[in-house]
């Protein structure tokens, strides 16, 4: 029985229907959350504060989407926008207010987050430390982006509603480049999100508002439609089957994957402070001529070696840190590649006294984690900073993983490829021409470890420490002191020798730098040690593919060769503390290179090559009707946008079970549709059957752009609301079926169809 109404008032159901519940579209939300939040998972694992920052995401997203929908369903979409803007701006204040940035007070410190927050998450050392600098970005990215979906899903727009998180999903991995693990997480949780979006029906499906009419046709008895039940447990096997996909065989199929994400912070260089930019080897001649000055405490339960700085951009005159320092948290990443032979991490105390200068804070090895606030670090030299004021005074633990040398062996190691490592070989112009003679002589040839073995020993051999001499490391200082191999060179202190190793190695065509330290110091009793300034001392470095930076130890003689205690360079011969050859290899048992062994496996490319071409092919699919769909309704002129109409009507009859005989006309093929969605209102169908027919049958001379447009707008709107009236696995798979891009008409039959009324 059906009865006819009067249009209820806006906002207000008609009497006998229900107005849609909530919870009949509680599914979809979540999903539209799950979208938004999924950016959020992934940004938040290169984050210090990790779970604080996914926690604050998380609840941006429920909040974006929550509110947005509410006002979206009172004001339009620019004013529903404009109106939820100050609730993202309320949340940087208070983050400026909870985690304080570079910005002084709360006001300008939410101010200089808004300006300047990608540029400090990319100026900041992964993991990021979780200030409001680092945190605007991401929340106001996380609130557009639920913004967004909300907007697209009250538009009845299920695809588009995925676009945004997917977006801010890519976003996030590309911001992270490789200093984050892979998110599989977040991609299951964008693919339980398309299962609840996709798979909940729309309000004409369900009986919610279909427009304003004026008049309205209640039917008393509504057909049965599908079991809730059944619909609940498909979605729920659904988001099962695709969070288990993404999270485990995501993993799986990709690991024989070796590509590398490119590093975004890679682009932007910090900014460098100009006493952060001060050279400390100008400390060690005074250093070393009143060798008994405190300079720091060190508690640990062994002697250990401290690293202060280390300098790779040589100007001709002195040697500087090669860039600035970036902002840090006290947990640092872990160095690539990991230190050779280390065993555990090694934790100290370090008392820093008055005398110390500058803004570095000596370390233990590759350092790990840093108890002191407001940090820099540079991840290419392992130097840390302090960038709220001097060093001196302050009272710290590190944590710092130490390699041990004493079982490596550099025979036959690779010099590393690459255009980055051509900043340390580097020589300015005006290099005197000892350098040249020196290695022409005994670096010149020789396997990569042998010819930097050869410049230490040289130096060593060569050479006499001196406390008293002069300062000075550039061109000119090196020059006075080198001699012709087989002569007698000249003396003088760490700062000499470590610069010369450097530019003799670069002129040998190796990768070096300098680097400045402490020794041990004098051990006072209870595990305490005491770093005095002759203490301090500085060595070259060399690089060595899959080893990493690798110290030589080639002042000659003299108190701060005493300090280095572990040092590659040196075979059974030498004398001394420096004695020790690198026995063990990473070559395998078999002998052959780890790093060189080809794959003994294909399986894994074959079966990632197969799994990509099917995915390529599935997802294929609904790009190419989407694309069809587009053309047939919004391209070309207004009589055959209308024939599209009506082809893209009849595909949805077909993929509905409804298939139209041969020869239906086009007002049966018309109530074929109407009644597969009763509840939809009749005219719009009715008008595009007469478009139809003034094509077919009149020349389509009153079809212009406006009857065109409505009825791609009427069969749009017939497809979705055929849609959501199928099961949820219907509703899921609907764009992926590919039948609509094979059928075609039999020969005639369309003379047919137009032969009849």
């Amino acid at each position: 029985m059906a009865t006819m109404t009067a249009p209820a008032p806006e906002g207000v159901a008609p009497p006998g229907r229900p107005a849609p519940s909530f919870p009949g579209t509680l599914p979809a939300r979540a999903g539209l959350v799950l979208s938004t939040a999924a950016g959020g998972v992934v940004v938040s694992a290169s984050y210090a504060s990790s779970g604080v920052l996914l926690a604050v995401l998380a609840v941006c997203s429920a909040v974006s989407v929550a509110v947005a929908l509410l006002l979206r369903a009172r004001y339009s979409a620019l004013r529903a926008v404009l109106t939820g803007v100050p609730l993202p701006l309320a949340g940087v204040v208070a983050a400026a207010a909870w985690v304080p940035g570079e910005g002084d007070g709360v006001l300008l410190g939410a101010g200089e987050a808004l300006l300047h927050s990608g540029a400090r998450i990319l100026t900041s050392t992964a993991p990021t430390p979780l200030t409001v600098d680092t945190l605007a970005l991401p929340l106001l990215a996380t609130w557009v982006t639920g913004t967004a979906t909300a907007l697209a899903w009250r538009a009845e727009r299920r695809g588009l509603a995925l676009l945004p998180g997917l977006v801010l999903l890519v976003g996030a991995v590309v911001l992270n480049g490789p200093v984050a693990p892979p998110g599989f997480a977040a991609i299951g949780l964008i693919g339980v999100a398309a299962v609840l979006v996709m798979t909940t029906r729309s309000a004409t499906a369900t009986g919610g508002d279909t427009g304003s009419p004026a008049l309205g046709i209640q039917v008393d008895q509504r057909p049965a439609g599908p079991s809730p039940v059944r619909d609940a447990a498909v979605t729920g096997l659904l988001c099962l089957l695709t969070a288990t996909l993404a999270v485990f065989a995501g993993p799986v199929l990709l690991s024989g994957w070796t590509a590398e994400p490119g590093d975004p912070r890679a682009v932007l260089a910090p900014p460098m402070d100009p006493q952060q930019a001060r050279n400390p080897l100008s400390y060690l001649p005074g250093w070393a001529a009143e060798p008994d000055q405190p300079l720091l405490t060190v508690e640990s339960d062994q002697p250990v070696e401290l690293r202060w700085v280390a300098l790779a951009d040589f100007t001709g005159t002195t040697w500087l840190p090669e860039s600035g320092y970036r902002n840090a948290d006290r947990v640092l990443p872990a160095p690539v590649p990991p230190p050779p032979g280390a065993d555990g991490d090694v934790t100290a105390r370090v008392s820093v006294g008055d005398d110390l200068p500058g803004s570095w804070a000596p370390v233990v090895g590759a350092p790990r984690r840093v108890d002191l606030d407001s940090l820099g670090y540079d991840a290419l030299t392992g130097t840390v900073v302090t960038r709220d004021g001097a060093v001196a005074g302050r009272d710290y633990e590190v944590v710092g993983t130490v390699a041990d040398w004493s079982g490596v062996d550099l025979s036959g190691s690779a010099p590393p490829v690459g255009d980055v490592y051509e900043l340390y070989r580097e020589l300015p112009p005006g290099a005197p021409p000892i350098l040249d003679e020196v290695v022409a002589e005994i670096a010149a040839e020789g396997d990569y470890h042998h010819r930097a073995r050869a410049i230490a020993d040289y130096l060593r051999d060569s050479h006499t420490f001196d406390p008293e001499s002069a300062g000075g490391h550039g061109y000119a200082h090196v020059d006075a002191v080198l001699a012709a191999p087989g002569g007698r060179g000249g003396s003088g202190t760490s700062e000499q020798f470590a610069s010369a190793f450097a530019l003799l190695a670069r002129a040998a065509g190796l990768p070096s730098r300098v680097a400045v330290g402490f020794a041990p110091g004098t051990d006072l009793g209870g595990d305490v040690y005491e770093v005095r300034t002759g203490d301090a001392y500085a060595w070259g470095e060399v690089y060595f593919d899959g080893v990493g930076w690798v110290p030589y130890h080639v002042t000659p003689g003299g108190r701060d060769d005493a300090g280095a205690d572990e040092s590659p360079e040196s075979g059974p011969e030498a004398d001394g503390p420096e004695a020790g050859e690198l026995d063990a290899s990473p070559a395998t048992e078999d002998g052959e290179s780890e790093r060189t062994r080809p794959d003994e496996s294909r399986a894994v490319p074959l079966v990632l090559t197969g799994a990509a071409g099917l995915l390529a092919l599935v997802l294929a699919v609904p790009v190419v009707r989407f694309g069809r769909r587009a053309a047939r309704l919004d391209s070309g002129p207004p009589a055959p946008r209308v024939l599209g109409a009506w082809r893209e009507l009849r595909d949805t009859l077909r993929l509905a079970g409804a298939v139209p005989e041969a020869g239906a006309t086009v007002t049966e093929t018309v109530a074929a549709a109407r009644a597969l969605v009763p509840d939809a209102p009749p005219d719009r169908l009715d008008r595009l059957a007469g478009a139809v027919n003034s094509v077919g049958f009149g020349g389509g001379v009153d079809v212009d752009d406006r009857v065109a447009g409505e009825a791609g707008r009427a069969v749009r709107d017939h497809q979705r609301a055929v849609r959501g009236s199928r099961p949820r696995a219907r509703r899921l798979t609907w764009w992926f079926d590919p039948r609509p891009l094979v059928w075609r008409d039999a020969p005639g039959r369309d003379r047919q169809r137009r032969g009849r009324r």
